[in-house]
C-alpha cells in the first residue's frame, strides 16, 4: 500500500469516525462522573480509574455510532454528499462496516470493567445510536434514538465510578431535551436533502422553520431544568451555563443562514449553547458535595473535550 493510500485510509476513518461528537459525548461523560464523584461523601477506591474506562468507552461507542451513520448513508452520499469518505473511496464500506463493528464491541468490553450497571447503560446508548443509523433516521421517530441515547451520556460517569446518579429524574430530563434539541439541530440543514432522498424524519416533517423553533423550545426546556435542579452553591454556574445558552440561542435567530455545503453547520449555535449548558449545570452541581476536591487525571480529560450524539 503507498504512502498516499495508506493516508487517505487513515483520513478515510477519522472522518467517518466524526471526532467532534465523539469528543463532545465524551466529555460529557468525563464531566458527569467526576461531578458526582465530588457530590458524594465518598467515592469508591480507584474512582478515578473507571471514569477513565467509561470516558473511553464512550467515546469508542460515538465513533462506533458515526462509521455505521456513514455505512448505511453511503447510497444517498453517493448523489449529495459525494464528498464524504465512503463514496469519495477513501475507504470501502466493508471498512467501515468493520470499523463500526470493532469500536462498538470494543466501548462495551470496557464498560464492563466498570461493572454490570455501566454496562447496561453503554449497551443502551450504543443501541440507541445504532438504530438510529438502521433506519430510524428515516422515520417520524427519528427523534426518539437521540432522546434514550444523549439521556445515557451523563448516566454512564457516575454508574462506572460507583455513586449514585445525583437527581436521577432531573438527570433523564435534562440529557433528554438535550437529545431532542440536538436531533433537531443535526438535522435542520439535511431537511432538503433528506426530503429529496424520500426520508420522513422528524425535522423533514416539521420544515426548517419549525425545526429551528423545534431545536430553541428543546434547549430552552433543558436551561429551565438546569437552573431548576442546581443546588444552591452552584446555582451561579448553572445559570451562567443557562444564560450562554439562551444568548447563543437568541443569536441563532438573528443570524442568517447560508445554505449548507462541506463543511458548513448553520445550526453550530445551538449545538455550541448546549455544549455550555451542559458544563454550567455539571460544574454547579459539582460544588454541592464534600467529595474529593481534586480535578480529572489529565488523562481523562484528554479523552474528549467538549454534548451530542450526533451521527452526522
Amino acid at each position: 500500500m503507498t504512502n498516499s493510500r495508506s493516508s487517505r485510509l487513515a483520513a478515510g476513518y477519522a472522518a467517518v469516525a466524526h471526532p467532534g461528537p465523539a469528543a463532545a459525548c465524551t466529555a460529557l461523560t468525563a464531566m458527569a462522573g467526576w461531578s458526582a464523584a465530588r457530590q458524594s461523601a465518598g467515592p469508591p477506591v480507584g474512582w478515578r480509574h473507571r471514569l477513565l474506562l467509561a470516558t473511553s468507552a464512550m467515546f469508542l461507542a460515538q465513533i462506533s455510532t458515526g462509521s455505521l451513520n456513514d455505512f448505511f448513508d453511503r447510497a444517498s452520499d453517493e448523489l449529495h454528499q459525494p464528498y464524504k469518505p465512503i463514496p469519495r473511496r477513501d475507504l470501502t464500506a466493508a471498512q467501515a462496516l468493520a470499523f463500526s463493528l470493532s469500536t462498538g464491541a470494543g466501548s462495551l468490553l470496557l464498560a464492563a470493567r466498570c461493572g454490570r450497571p455501566a454496562l447496561k447503560t453503554m449497551a443502551f446508548g450504543l443501541a440507541s445510536g445504532w438504530a438510529y443509523d438502521a433506519g430510524l433516521d428515516r422515520r417520524p421517530e427519528s427523534w426518539l434514538p437521540f432522546l434514550t441515547g444523549i439521556a445515557t451520556v451523563p448516566w454512564l460517569g457516575p454508574v462506572a465510578v460507583g455513586v449514585e446518579v445525583p437527581r436521577p429524574w432531573f438527570t433523564v430530563a435534562i440529557g433528554g431535551a438535550l437529545g431532542v434539541g440536538l436531533h433537531l439541530a443535526n438535522g435542520g440543514p439535511d431537511i432538503e436533502r433528506d426530503r429529496l432522498a424520500g426520508r420522513r424524519s422528524l425535522p423533514v416533517l416539521l420544515g426548517p422553520r419549525r425545526t429551528r423553533l423545534g431545536t430553541h423550545l428543546a434547549l430552552t426546556v433543558a436551561a429551565a431544568l438546569v437552573v431548576a435542579s442546581s443546588p444552591g452553591r452552584g446555582r451561579h454556574l448553572a445559570r451562567a451555563g443557562a444564560l450562554a445558552c439562551l444568548g447563543l440561542l437568541g443569536a441563532d435567530r438573528l443570524v442568517a443562514k447560508p445554505g449548507r455545503g462541506p463543511g458548513q453547520h448553520p445550526f453550530v449555535l445551538p449545538v455550541l449553547g448546549a455544549g455550555c449548558l451542559a458544563g454550567g449545570w455539571l460544574c454547579g452541581a459539582a460544588r454541592e458535595g464534600g467529595g474529593p476536591a481534586g480535578a480529572l487525571p489529565a488523562a481523562t480529560v484528554a479523552s474528549g473535550s467538549a454534548p451530542g450524539l450526533t451521527p452526522g
